[in-house]
């Protein structure tokens, strides 16, 4: 048995397809696309950590997921514009930093010395082993 066969061009179909597909979640979305908008407005207001996680604790610094984004794009500015004046300023900073050294009584010198002297003799630096082994005779 001949059964006729009916071929329909796949660049007519898809936009047909397509469009009841977006017709379908438009209306699973309610009227005026309030699911939308509740979906986005739980987003925005879920409490999150510090690292942007949601939390399920009440802890008072935890902030909303809209204000902890806001506070880590401006952070991330804030860091770019210091990285970029700073790289532009290197060498300068370099030179200055070379004539301090040079100095007999510069406070930088102090101060790297400090450090270094603190480094090194901090108790936590300063752990000793000591092992006793009897000997038997």
């Amino acid at each position: 048995m001949n059964q006729p066969t009916l071929s329909i061009p796949k660049d007519i179909i898809e936009p047909i397809v397509q469009a009841n597909i977006t017709a379908a979640i438009a209306g699973a979305m309610g009227p005026s696309g309030e699911v939308m908008r509740a979906a986005i407005a739980s987003i925005l207001s879920t409490k999150v950590d510090s690292d942007g996680k949601p939390s399920n604790y009440s802890h008072s610094s935890h902030k909303t997921w809209i204000d902890w984004a806001i506070g880590n794009a401006i952070k991330d500015a804030a860091r770019l514009a210091i990285e970029e004046q700073t790289e532009s300023l290197k060498e300068s900073i370099k030179q200055y930093i070379a004539s301090e050294l040079k100095k007999k009584n510069s406070p930088i010198v102090k101060q790297i010395a400090d450090g270094m002297l603190g480094a090194v003799f901090d108790p936590s630096n300063l752990r000793y082993r000591l092992t006793v082994q009897a000997e038997s005779n």
